[in-house]
């Protein structure tokens, strides 16, 4: 079975979780099937040649599926292949409150509609997705999660103090803003610290924090930025407590990796999570209600330890192996459906 993956990129430090999920996907299918991949976002392309380049490729590339991990990448695939897959992430453009908002709509609408609306098979990485693929294209989707690596795991980190941890980019859609005034209202009761982790966004389109500015005068404030992939679990070890005051997640892998590690893990009640993602993550109404949450916890060290075994025990359910098995099943119906249509034997 040959087939295309076309993506935007692997380089993790730039594109982070996409490359990330889509660096596993290759990783997985590589020794399962003929695989050749398409990067759009390598170095000396332009966007622009991307709309181009992207099709031309996949056009000239015979492959028995195509496969594109963003609807970007196959915009115009669907209209000369027959056995077409697109991946569908998030819809972060029609629910937040983005730069060019109007012409991020027109332009979400008209260039992943080519591709949802045309391919075979659409892939959404959570129940939340497929739902919002089915209210704006009215298509169904078939549900595949990402996992968690098996080195997310718990380890002894001496401490020496309590540490709040926020580990994402600084773009108003994480609102860091909001684990900041939860560090300053828990600072008056418990001696406290905050790790801020994650940097800037490179994005043209989100609106960012200046972190720097928003901690000014505040001690016991640490401010890491980008984070390196072999240090990430010891980051999330290094925090008592997990911040994810995110407002909308395509995924939130973030949550399962930090209750891998045994952290209890906090977010917003007005937040679009999947519920497969939050179902062991504390829910909090307000900044005021995650400071309490977090003190009830401290002060009770039983309620700690068995919210932390219960995440560790449900993000192990969530497994790459089980991601790449998923792929190859629709890989696969797609050519038995051909070749019973076209009765090739």
């Amino acid at each position: 079975m040959r087939v295309l993956l076309s993506l935007p990129s692997l380089d993790v430090p730039k594109f982070k979780g996409l490359a990330k999920v889509s660096l596993k996907l290759v990783e997985g299918l590589k020794d399962k099937v003929d695989l050749k991949v398409y990067e759009a976002y390598k170095e000396g392309k332009s966007y622009f040649k991307n709309l181009t380049i992207t099709p031309l490729t996949q056009l000239k590339t015979k492959a028995d599926i195509y496969h594109a991990v963003t609807p970007e990448n196959g915009t115009f695939t669907p209209f000369f292949r027959k056995n077409t897959v697109v991946t569908i992430h998030d819809f972060i453009p029609y629910t937040q409150d983005i730069k060019f908002k109007d012409f991020a709509l027109a332009y979400t609408t008209f260039m992943w509609g080519l591709a949802i609306k045309k391919s075979k098979v659409i892939i959404a990485n959570s129940s939340l997705t497929a739902k919002q693929i089915k209210n704006i294209f009215k298509r169904d989707s078939i549900v595949i999660n990402p996992g968690v690596d098996e080195k997310f795991k718990k380890m002894n980190i001496k401490k020496d103090k309590i540490t709040l941890g926020f580990f994402a980019n600084f773009s108003f859609r994480k609102r860091v803003n909001v684990a900041i005034e939860v560090f300053k209202i828990l600072k008056k009761k418990v001696d406290c610290k905050l790790i801020i982790a994650g940097g800037e966004l490179q994005t043209i389109y989100q609106k960012q924090f200046n972190v720097k500015k928003l901690t000014k005068g505040l001690k016991d404030v640490e401010i890491l930025g980008y984070v390196p992939e072999d240090k990430v679990v010891e980051l999330y070890n290094s925090f008592d407590f997990f911040l994810f005051p995110s407002k909308i997640e395509g995924f939130g892998i973030p949550i399962l990796e930090a209750q891998a590690c045994g952290i209890p893990t906090f977010i917003l009640s007005d937040a679009l999570i999947p519920d497969e993602v939050k179902a062991k993550a504390i829910v909090c109404d307000s900044a005021e209600d995650m400071a309490n949450k977090i003190l009830e916890l401290i002060n009770d060290k039983y309620s700690y330890r068995r919210i932390s075994e219960e995440g560790i025990k449900y993000a192990k359910k969530f497994t790459w192996e089980n991601f790449i098995e998923k792929h190859i099943q629709i890989y696969e119906s797609l050519l038995w459906l051909e070749k019973r249509y076209f009765n090739i034997t």
